[in-house]
């Protein structure tokens, strides 16, 4: 097999393993289930191991994957620091693999949790892999809706809720970052490719700064952690992987690559090198009061991810290799100290410290792999962690940085304390009523253990294989030369920095002393009695023998020092660190502001909703007399673009969003009369769109409009809402009919203001948009979806009827720029105070609008294509997201309740969470091939433009996952499921496969579906 074959399959196969999970769901079992996960695992390893021997000496493959053009195209260039994430995650992948097979035997939902975890390690491949600045982008979104998926796999328990809310949100908000920067480099060189020389060029401060954003937030450094402690409600085998390989390990992954784009001003190192350092120090202080297992262990990431920031800050040879070796040594003993902590609960039913002690006798075998994790995460001689941390702190003297030296040196010894807390609490002293029924893993679990063991005693033993076949490649390709010569245990070789070999041989002079200690109070522990007396004159109060035999410390009934007590100390005298350094409480009083202020704005908003269409009608007259007299005539300019032809991926996206809303309709009894009104009123529509004569296309367009009237009347029973929908439908295609004949009897100063009018009623444009939210509450969710999906999104037609005959309606204005802004940053701005499902997608819409009308007003190719591709998401996800309402809504649950939805309705839940990622515009939907572009015509309008239009996509993104996390997930209220019939399950899925399918198949045919 030759290299690019390789390449291709490593990722290729584990994403047929996902695949597989799916096909086979009712056929195996759940521990079928995770040898299938396992064996599929195992060729993506072997893949990324051959192609070791392609990447010596600073070679890389290069390899396109299919023959797409653009800036999404999938090219990949591996070399040695590709292979060494891809190494860790194929690798660490497959061992937590197999020991899910048993830890997960029980779970009913295991296709879910295999398929996400197949599809997590291929993400990270692909990320590791891609040449393409877009693409790696993708992947690295990819990675996090999977880490949001697993760390709320049990979306009804309350606390896997809240850390999966929390890993998106600060993961993604931060990923922004990432976009913009690739967003930016993009427009100054015209390539998406970080190979390209022009890549180096483009590498500013700015672009750095938005890069060290995301990658913190991925990476766990200061102030952007706070979400790791909480993703710990997930199985353990998630936890294992999200901080062993596949998740914070990408920051690690970006940091590095960076020495790849281009030369550092002095200045960037020594910003990593410092967030690097004050992380790992306020990670290791966490650490140590900690008496919840795996909270205990996601603080240590912290700060362990802390050493490989400095390392990469650094930047020397030297710098660079410690910083990547501590990374992979990091990723087997993290991951077999996760796997451990899984045993013990697995074992006990608790990962409270203060509860456990003595499985030492219980688990010797478990007990063992942690000694050897917690060893090396210490920094013990002959473990794989000592290395890389003598290596470091050498690296950092080097250099002149004596403090963060200091600092890390610090660092060690409070992981040694805290290791040694975690050991003796749980490990060592006598058993009780918790661990006394105790028993070792089952086989696999153990299995799994053995291995990652054993790769972290070889790296300790002989860290010279991954200078030699991995970290010495890696600096070649970085244009370095490889620094000391490394040998067994660490040892420096001839001609090299002895400091190591002296560090290796004073530590081991330590050991050395510890165990003569241990070895001459043998003496006194051979004396039950004195310990039993010991131990009845504590009873009585009387403490003064007892330090003999527990160094001045009282020893509960267990024989050990509960996890408490060792932090006691510190919970004490470091009171006022813990509170100034508890980031998360600035990050709450920020949300609380922010909330509050969109609550006062949405009270306005909705009182003003009475009295839409009085507002609407007069806004509309001063627009006409301000545009007829007032305003100087707008200037003219040629678009490169033109879209007077509607493409044909537009037209079937609305004709499957149609089909989804009619099936939808009629499957539910109370409004299965409608469906024949609605057929007929998506029926006009799409023809309309498909036809090119201006005349018809009017006629079967306002025709489509004037039929929902009777679904709104049959449906609403306010009917001063109908009243006012009828109106505004009316003025709003008398203004555009009236607009038209007048500009082709040459009457343009009145036909102006009467064109853009109809255009503001139509898409609800400020400020006459009052008119749609105060629908929202008072029609179903169906006729909504109608609306919103498919008559909307066909006024695109009228639109493109006016492209010709009046070019000036879509000029580059500052009115339109700011209605634009004004309509995305302020619908996204309202949406966070929203409770009511149905509100907030129409606010959502509102949104969607600023974005559509950003790319219309452009006139550009790429603003044209991302007009195109968001139009057609905005009809397929929100017929989607309206259909998933209308079981609940029919059901009486639609707003009674605060949570749970996703128990009862669990199709209609999935399909919510869909189409909001696609209306979010997250890959691998097809929102992001349309909102990428939407982004880079923003930028090209100006860098406050792209900034706003950013803003409006943080705001969006926390308001969707608030509502979803609240009212999808969580406990059921209920113990019955209630879901779709056949017909309207079909058509839901029908929607599910366009959504997803369009993301990954669109892209290399954009002339024949996008007609561009």
């Amino acid at each position: 097999m030759n290299a690019s074959s390789l390449v291709l399959l490593a990722p290729c196969s584990l994403l047929v393993g996902a695949f597989l999970e799916i096909l086979l769901a009712r056929i195996l079992s759940a521990r079928a289930k995770g040898f299938l996960a396992f064996v599929s695992c195992l060729p993506g390893f072997a893949a990324v191991l051959a192609t070791v021997p392609y990447i010596r000496g600073g070679a890389a493959i290069d390899v396109t994957a299919l023959p797409w053009n653009g800036p999404l195209a999938p090219v990949f260039h591996v070399d040695a620091l590709s292979v060494l994430f891809a190494l860790m995650g194929t690798a660490i992948g497959a061992i937590v693999l197999l020991y899910s097979v048993d830890y997960m035997a029980q779970e009913r939902s295991a296709t879910r949790f295999y398929a996400i975890m197949l599809t997590f390690i291929s993400g990270l491949v692909g990320l590791v892999y891609s040449a393409n600045l877009f693409f790696l982008y993708l992947c690295w979104e990819v990675i996090g809706l999977c880490s949001f998926l697993l760390v709320g796999f049990w979306y009804q328990n309350p606390e896997s809720v809240k850390g999966a809310r929390k890993v998106l949100l600060m993961t993604h908000l931060a990923g922004y970052g990432l976009l913009t920067a690739i967003l930016v480099v993009y427009a100054r060189t015209g390539s998406a490719l970080w190979t390209s020389p022009a890549v180096a060029r483009a590498f500013s401060g700015g672009v750095f700064l938005l890069l060290v954003i995301s990658l913190a937030a991925k990476s766990v450094q200061f102030p952007l952690h706070t979400w790791i402690p909480e993703a710990m409600s997930a199985p353990t085998p998630v936890s294992a992987l999200l901080h062993s390989a596949c998740y914070v390990k990408a920051g690690v992954y970006l940091a590095a690559r960076m020495h790849s784009f281009g030369p550092w001003a002095p200045s960037w190192g020594l910003t990593m090198v410092w967030i690097g350092t004050v992380t790992m120090a306020v990670g290791v202080i966490y650490a140590m009061v900690q008496h919840d297992l795996k909270r205990m262990l996601a603080f240590s990431t912290v700060s362990q991810i802390g050493y490989m920031i400095t390392g990469i800050g650094i930047g020397t040879p030297l710098g660079i290799a410690a910083g990547l070796l501590h990374c992979l040594n990091h990723g087997f003993f993290k991951g077999g100290l996760f796997l451990v902590a899984g045993s013990v609960q697995h074992a006990t039913g608790t990962r409270d410290m203060n509860r456990l002690g003595g499985l030492a006798h219980k688990m010797p075998r478990t007990t063992l792999v942690w000694l050897i994790s917690a060893g090396s995460m210490a920094g013990i001689p002959l473990m794989s962690g000592f290395v890389s941390k003598w290596l470091l702190y050498t690296a950092a003297l080097e250099s002149g940085l004596i403090i963060p030296a200091m600092v890390a040196w610090m660092v060690s010894v409070g992981t040694v304390f805290v290791c040694a807390k975690a050991s003796s609490a749980v490990f060592f002293g006598n058993t009780n009523e918790t661990t006394e029924h105790a028993h070792e893993a089952p086989r696999s679990m153990v299995w799994g253990l053995g291995l990652i063991s054993t790769v972290s005693l070889v790296l300790g033993i002989a860290p010279q294989i991954a200078f030699h076949y991995i970290l010495n490649p890696v600096l070649l390709a970085m244009g370095m030369k490889p620094p000391m010569q490394v040998t067994w245990f660490g040892l420096a070789g001839a001609g090299t920095n002895w400091w190591v070999t002296g560090g290796l041989v004073l530590a081991a002079a330590s050991i050395a002393l510890g165990v003569l200690v241990y070895v001459l109070g043998a003496a006194a522990r051979s004396y039950p009695q004195a310990i039993e007396a010991s131990n009845s004159g504590a009873a009585r109060g009387d403490h003064h023998d007892i330090g003999v035999f527990t160094g001045g410390e009282m020893l509960s009934g267990s024989g050990h020092m509960p996890s408490s007590d060792f932090s006691a100390i510190l919970r004490k005298h470091w009171n006022g660190f813990f509170r100034l350094s508890d980031i998360d409480r600035v990050y709450l009083g920020g949300w609380n502001l922010l909330q509050g202020t969109s609550r006062l704005f949405s009270e306005t908003l909705e009182r003003a909703e009475h009295h839409a269409f009085s507002y609407a009608a007069a806004l509309v007259v001063l627009a006409i007399i301000a545009l007829r007299w007032f305003v100087p005539g707008l200037i003219v300019l040629e678009h490169e673009s033109d879209f007077s032809h509607l493409p044909l991926g537009l037209i079937l996206s609305c004709g499957i969003a149609s089909l989804a809303l009619c099936f939808s309709t009629s499957a539910v009894p109370k409004w299965r009369s409608l469906t024949k009104l609605v057929a007929l009123s998506c029926s006009a529509a799409v023809a309309g769109m498909a036809v090119s004569s201006p005349i018809v296309r009017l006629a079967f367009l306002e025709s489509a409009a004037l039929l929902v009237l009777p679904l709104v009347w049959r449906a609403c029973e306010d009917k001063r809402v109908s009243w006012t929908y009828s109106a505004l439908v009316v003025c709003a295609g008398a203004s555009l009919a009236s607009g038209q004949l007048l500009m082709k009897t040459g009457a343009t100063a009145w036909a102006k203001p009467l064109l853009i009018c109809g255009v503001f009623l139509k898409f609800a444009l400020l400020p006459v948009l009052l008119w749609l939210p105060k629908m929202s509450r008072k029609l179903p969710a169906l006729v909504m979806g109608l609306i919103i999906a498919v008559i909307d999104i066909a006024v695109l037609g009228e639109f493109a009827n006016l492209v010709k005959s009046s070019p000036w309606l879509v000029t580059p204005h500052g009115l339109w720029v700011g209605v634009a802004i004004t309509l995305a940053l302020g619908s996204a701005f309202l949406m966070l105070a929203q409770s009511d499902l149905k509100r907030l997608l129409v606010l959502s819409t509102i949104e969607d609008y600023g974005f559509l009308l950003i790319g219309m007003i452009s006139g550009t190719e790429l603003g044209i294509r991302g007009l195109l591709l968001c139009a057609g998401v905005h009809a397929v996800a929100k017929a989607l997201l309206f259909t998933c309402l209308a079981a609940p809504e029919a059901d009486g649950e639609l707003g009674k309740r605060a949570v749970g939805l996703a128990s009862d309705y669990p199709l209609s839940s999935a399909g919510f969470l869909l189409g909001m990622l696609a209306m979010l515009g997250v890959p691998p939907t097809l929102g992001f091939a349309g909102r990428w572009g939407l982004y880079e015509t923003a930028l090209q309008a100006g860098p406050w433009v792209l900034a706003a239009f950013v803003l409006s996509s943080v705001f969006s993104l926390i308001a969707y996952v608030r509502a979803y996390c609240t009212e999808w997930w969580g406990p059921s209220l209920t113990a019955c499921e209630h879901d779709w019939d056949r017909t309207a399950f079909r058509a839901v899925i029908l929607v599910f496969i366009l959504v997803l399918a369009a993301g990954i198949f669109t892209i290399p045919f954009p002339a024949m579906i996008w007609g561009t």
